[in-house]
């Protein structure tokens, strides 16, 4: 059965994302510019290989390298928090999470996007983003939400 979450839930750990995700942003804005850096020696990483020990690779590259890894692990670390607080990630570049929810007798989407101080939006499972509406149109749920 899956987890539902309330808006008093969702809102309780929204600090904590926001917090999240400025990390995240910083990293990714490190992340940038090295990756250029490392594509413009022909030395990107390609996929899961962001092993700094590359025969021939000059001592730049392989310091490049290896803070790209690092870089890319705590990444995955903030990432990992996000969802074991059960949310989904559905646009990291501009930082939009949903919940499972419910409304009524049907599941929605609880969505918060970086910036907002709370949840003050859902939508339906397939309307995405763009289908957006105000929390103040939530019905309660039919059933408990645990």
């Amino acid at each position: 059965m899956p987890r539902y979450y309330t808006v008093d839930e969702v809102n309780a750990f929204v600090p904590e994302l926001t917090r999240i995700f400025n990390r995240v942003l910083q990293l990714r804005g490190q992340l940038r510019p090295l990756y250029k850096r490392l594509e413009e020696k022909r030395f990107a990483p390609v996929g899961d290989d962001f092993e700094p020990a590359i025969p021939g690779a000059p001592a730049d590259v392989v310091r490049d390298r290896m803070m790209f890894k690092a870089l890319i692990e705590t990444l995955k670390g903030e990432l990992a928090a996000v969802h074991e607080h059960g949310c989904q990630i559905k646009d990291l570049e501009i930082g939009l999470v949903d919940w499972l929810g419910r409304s009524g007798a049907r599941d929605v989407c609880l969505c918060w996007r970086f910036g907002e101080t709370e949840v003050g939006f859902f939508h339906d499972l397939d309307a995405g983003f763009a289908g957006r509406r105000p929390i103040s149109e939530l019905k309660p749920p039919l059933m408990a939400v645990h």
